[in-house]
């Protein structure tokens, strides 16, 4: 008897055992079903990405066309939106058995790391609470990591500094290709390019200086895409000049989403927020060479984003920089 008992002690064992193994790999073959469909999703998004692009590419300035595009809404005024160099937040879609969210968004919306002057650095490190005594290096190292010569600034740092010699590699001595190149120049670390704790204690936290960065386009700032952040960091331009900036691209009806959100001409701007003449070479209305898209398909609790810049000529659409991660 006592054996017996043994033997359904045992035999209960195995088939519990057997059960919860078939619990466990049940619910990670449908994890990962779930972000297979999501990363096709987030990918899909960027195909429609693509086509609103080559749609809006054909749509021109005071027709019936961009007339219809305005009044239809959903992905018609998405389309309108774009064809005058505006941006697209938060278009959502149902597809299949799970939901596409998508931003797309022109680059010159940021600031281009290869063509700032030590005084836009000094905005920018202002914005991102880096402390000030930390500047004079951080702009210098940059300036010897993209020049073309081996000439040490006086805070900076060429190929033949200790911190290169101890990681192994030089100097590039050419313009960045991506804005976490900066993560390789002395000086920089991961809190100043994406944020995290204050230096020292007591002071703001860092707010990382990538998110107002890019590496595409032409070096003039979109008012009518760029965050509040970023319009600060040009020179002569105050809070109150942002806020009028902010404040006018929503256009008449003061609500953002609509058809006549966005400034039409540079003089508009300058009007409005009373911005210097020497802003006008600095600051565009209308950007769709460079656009950052970011897609995110989401299957149940199960997510997958994809965020690339894609480049824009005529209706020719390729990406230049591409990124998945799921979540």
């Amino acid at each position: 008897m006592i054996v017996v008992l043994w033997v359904l002690v045992i035999l209960s064992l195995l088939v519990g055992s057997l059960a919860f193994n078939m619990e466990i790999e049940a619910r990670v073959a449908s994890y990962y079903r779930k972000r297979l469909r999501a990363q096709h999703l987030a990918r899909s998004g960027v195909e429609l990405a693509r086509i609103l692009l080559v749609k809006s590419s054909r749509v021109k300035d005071n027709t019936e066309e961009e007339k219809a595009a305005a009044e239809a809404g959903g992905l018609r005024m998405s389309i309108f939106h774009l064809s005058r160099g505006l941006g697209v937040r938060g278009l959502q879609r149902k597809l299949a058995t799970g939901t596409i969210e998508l931003d797309i968004q022109p680059e010159e919306g940021r600031r281009n790391v290869n063509m700032l002057s030590d005084d836009d650095w000094e905005e920018i490190l202002d914005q991102a609470n880096v402390p000030s005594e930390k500047w004079d290096e951080l702009i210098d190292c940059f300036r010897d990591w993209v020049d073309q010569n081996d000439e040490h600034r006086l805070n900076g740092a060429e190929s033949d500094d200790p911190f290169y010699r101890e990681r192994g590699y030089e100097c590039k001595n050419a313009p960045l290709d991506t804005v976490d190149e900066l993560l390789l120049i002395k000086g920089f670390d991961a809190r100043i390019v994406y944020g995290g704790p204050p230096m020292e204690e007591g002071e703001d936290p860092l707010l990382g200086i990538a998110q107002w960065l890019t590496v595409w386009g032409d070096g003039r700032v979109n008012v009518n895409t760029a965050d509040r952040e970023v319009l600060l960091t040009l020179p002569d331009v105050d809070e109150y000049a942002v806020d009028a900036i902010i404040e006018g691209r929503k256009g008449e009806d003061g609500e953002e989403g609509t058809e006549d959100d966005g400034y039409k001409d540079i003089n508009d701007v300058i009007a409005a927020a009373g911005l210097p003449e020497t802003l006008r070479d600095r600051i565009c209305v209308r950007s769709r060479k460079y656009l950052r898209v970011v897609s995110f398909g989401k299957v149940g609790e199960v997510g997958s984003g994809v965020w690339c810049v894609l480049e824009v000529d005529g209706e020719t659409v390729r990406a230049v920089f591409w990124r998945e991660e799921s979540m």
